[in-house]
């Protein structure tokens, strides 16, 4: 790629950066409702058409954002499907998963949605849900080619189940680690009701991951 080419892909990549940080920044001490291009402009120091050139609207960037954590969670995935041991490449895969998807619960704009309602819970999963199937398909992976429409119920029941889980936690007093959470999630993907017949205090219980 020519010199001029690189220079101008990075510093594309570092306004993006700005952007979303400044927005990052500004959830701290505002609503989501309240700010606006010109707030995030100022803060990232930059003019309201280089926000306008990367992502038009507020909506552009969130649905940016949404992307970008998806393309997280995917490579995550990809990477512990491909290097995991035969007959474990789904249980490490998903441990992955729900390790990445941990951090995306902490992150300041989960926190500042769920804890402020500052956008509906079924707009929030639907802003992953739509990037998460689409990427599915464009990867190619072995789940996209089911049937479109079993490839919609499926996706939307497992992530639907996720996000309710991540949900009711967050508005628990968050006595339980995230990550015992996570491992319920899992479990309950793996062994579906299977898993309630495990007495507590088992193996698969008490293993996060849900790996054996």
């Amino acid at each position: 790629m020519p010199k001029n080419g690189t220079h101008i892909d990075r510093r594309v990549l570092r306004s993006r950066k700005a952007i979303i940080d400044a927005f990052d920044r500004l959830l701290e001490d505002h609503d989501f409702k309240q700010i606006t291009v010109s707030a995030i402009a100022r803060e990232a120091n930059i003019d309201r058409k280089t926000f306008y050139v990367h992502f038009g609207t507020i909506d552009g960037l969130l649905d940016a954002i949404a992307e970008e954590r998806v393309e997280e969670l995917l490579d995550a995935m990809e990477e512990a499907y491909r290097d995991a041991p035969k007959d474990e490449e789904i249980s490490l895969a998903l441990r992955r998963f729900f390790e990445i998807a941990n951090r995306l619960v902490y992150s300041r704009l989960v926190q500042h949605c769920m804890d402020r309602n500052s956008i509906p819970a079924e707009e929030l999963l639907s802003r992953f849900l739509v990037p998460f199937k689409r990427k599915l398909i464009e990867r190619d992976l072995q789940v996209a080619k089911l049937p479109p429409h079993q490839l919609d119920f499926y996706l939307s029941f497992l992530m639907a189940g996720i996000f309710s889980i991540y949900r009711s936690w967050l508005k628990s007093d968050r006595s339980i680690p995230i990550e015992e959470v996570s491992s319920i999630a899992n479990d309950l993907i793996l062994n579906g009701l299977r898993g309630l017949e495990d007495e507590p205090g088992s193996a698969s219980a008490g293993n996060p991951g849900g790996v054996q």
